[in-house]
C-alpha cells in the first residue's frame, strides 16, 4: 500500500517554479514561517521529586525524550498525580514535542493530553493556520536547523526563544493536509510492521518455553536440576563426555579498519547470529590464522562484558574466512551428539541466559564467565533428531522475523524519501485527490 502511494505520486512533479529560501528551495507558492507564528510554544517542567504525592498513583503521563523518537508517543516512562497538575506543563492531544536539551531535535506527536519535562519544548498548533500532523512531519526535516541554534555549555541546549524562531516550509492548508495523510499512511504501515515483528518475537519466546520444557511429542515430564524436561531427555554437563570437542579463547590483537581477515568481536553477536556491521580486520601469519579460523557451526560465547550482556551467544554461519577476539570463547561441538543450532537456540533462551549469569564473576564494571565454569554448565540432551526438529521450528520463526524486519526497513526508506520529496515540493499534491 505504501509503495503504491509512492508510485502514485512519483509522477506528479509537474512544471513547478521554485525559489531559494533560508531553508532551501521550495515552490514559489509556498511560504516560510517561524514556529511562533503558527503555534503556542511551552517549555516543560518536572514537579518536585521530593514530594511523593506528586508521583504516587499517577494519572497523567509524564514524557521525557527517551519516550519518543520521531514517532507518535505511545510509551511513557512515568506518570504524575493530579496533585502535581499545577506544577507541570500539560498539552492536549495532537501537540508536537521536540527535545531541546541533551539530544537535540527528536520529535513526538501526542495522542492524548500529557505532561513533559524541561528538556522538551512543545508546540500547540493554531489549527486555523497549520495542520498538526503536517507540522510534526515538517519538523523532522529541520533537525540540522534546530541543532544549529544550540548553546554548548555542559549540555547542549536550544532555549525557548531560539526554538520559537525555527523556520519550516508552509504550503497552503489543504496541501499540508494531503502531505500529512500520505506520510501518516506510511508511518502507520511501519507501526503495523513493528506489531507484526513483536508478535513473531513473542511467538518465538512461547515456543522456546514449550519446546525446551515439553519437547515435541507431549511425553511425560520429569523434574531436574535445570527444571522440567521430557522424561526421555538427559541432563549433562557441557564439559562431560564427548559433547564438547574444543573450547578456545580468542585473539588478543587490535583490530583495524582494513586487513586480511575479519575479526569478530562482542558487538558482532546479535540475536543468536553474526552481524557483519562495524567489522574490524587483522593481518595474521598462516599458522595463527589456522588456529583461530572459524568454521560453520562454531558457537561464539561472550565471556566478558557488562553483567547484562555477558553470556551472549551466537552461531557462526557465514561464508568466508573469519577469526575471533579475546573476549569470546569458541565452542566446537560434536555434531553427532548435539546439534549446534539446537544448542545456540537453547543458549539464547531467556531462562538459560538467567542461569548462565549465575556463573558470572562480577567486577566493578564487567562480569566474566570462564571456560572452566562454562564446562560445568548443565544442559538438556534430547535425541539428536528431536534436537534438529526443534531447531528447524525456531529457525522458521527467525526467518519470519527477518522477512518482516526487511519489510519494515523498506518502508522506513520509503518514508525518508517521501518526507524529503513532499516537504521540498519536489512532489506536489495540490491537484491530487486523497
Amino acid at each position: 500500500m505504501a509503495q503504491e502511494t509512492f508510485e502514485k505520486f512519483e509522477g506528479e512533479n509537474k512544471e513547478n517554479n521554485f525559489k531559494q529560501t533560508e531553508i532551501g528551495l521550495i515552490p514559489e507558492d509556498w511560504e516560510v514561517v517561524k514556529l511562533e507564528e503558527i503555534g503556542k510554544i511551552i517549555t516543560g517542567n518536572t514537579p518536585s521529586k521530593r514530594k511523593k504525592e506528586y508521583w504516587e498513583n499517577g494519572e497523567i503521563d509524564f514524557i521525557k525524550p527517551p519516550d519518543f523518537k520521531n514517532s507518535y508517543i505511545t510509551t511513557f516512562s512515568e506518570k504524575i498525580s493530579l496533585k502535581a497538575k499545577d506544577k507541570a506543563r500539560i498539552v492536549p492531544e495532537k501537540s508536537i514535542l521536540v527535545s531541546c536539551i541533551g539530544i537535540i531535535g527528536r520529535v513526538g506527536y501526542t495522542l492524548k493530553p500529557v505532561a513533559f519535562n524541561q528538556q522538551i519544548n512543545a508546540i500547540i498548533p493554531f489549527s486555523d493556520k497549520i495542520d498538526n500532523l503536517f507540522l510534526f512531519f515538517a519538523l523532522q526535516t529541520q533537525v540540522k536547523q534546530i541543532e544549529s541554534l544550540k548553546s554548548v555549555t555542559t549540555v547542549p541546549i536550544v532555549n525557548k526563544a531560539k526554538f520559537s524562531h525555527v523556520k519550516i516550509p508552509f504550503p497552503p492548508l489543504e496541501e499540508q493536509r494531503k502531505i500529512a495523510r500520505v506520510l501518516d499512511k506510511i508511518q502507520q504501515a511501519i507501526e503495523l510492521q513493528d506489531r507484526i515483528i513483536e508478535q513473531a518475537k513473542n511467538l518465538k519466546k512461547s515456543l522456546m518455553q514449550k519446546l525446551f520444557t515439553e519437547g515435541l511429542y507431549g511425553e511425560e515430564q520429569k523434574e531436574t536440576e535445570i527444571g522440567l524436561i521430557p522424561k526421555s531427555w538427559e541432563v549433562v554437563r557441557l564439559g562431560d563426555g564427548e559433547i564438547l570437542k574444543e573450547t578456545q579463547y580468542g585473539l588478543s590483537v587490535r583490530g583495524k579498519k582494513e586487513g586480511k581477515y575479519p575479526i569478530l568481536r562482542m558487538n558482532n553477536l546479535v540475536n543468536g547470529l553474526i552481524s557483519i556491521n562495524d567489522l574490524q580486520f587483522v593481518d595474521l601469519d598462516e599458522k595463527t590464522f589456522r588456529k583461530f579460523k572459524l568454521e560453520k557451526g562454531d558457537i561464539l560465547f561472550n565471556r566478558t562484558n557488562s553483567f547484562e550482556l555477558v553470556g551472549k551467544t551466537s552461531i557462526f554461519h557465514l561464508d568466508g574466512d573469519s577469526v575471533f577476539a579475546s573476549y569470546l570463547i569458541r565452542l566446537r561441538l560434536n555434531s553427532e551428539i548435539i546439534d549446534p543450532f539446537f544448542f545456540n537456540f537453547y543458549f539464547n533462551w531467556d531462562m538459560t541466559q538467567l542461569r548462565l549469569k549465575g556463573l558470572a564473576s562480577r567486577g566493578v564494571s564487567q562480569a566474566n564467565i570462564s571456560a572452566t565454569k562454562l564446562k560445568s554448565f548443565l544442559i538438556p540432551l534430547p535425541p539428536l533428531e528431536e534436537q534438529k526438529q526443534i531447531a528447524h521450528i525456531l529457525s522458521v520463526v527467525d526467518e519470519k522475523i527477518e522477512v518482516e524486519q526487511k519489510r519494515k526497513q523498506v518502508l522506513k526508506e520509503l518514508f525518508k524519501t517521501m518526507l524529503h520529496k513532499l516537504m521540498s515540493g519536489e512532489i506536489r499534491l495540490k491537484e491530487v485527490k486523497i
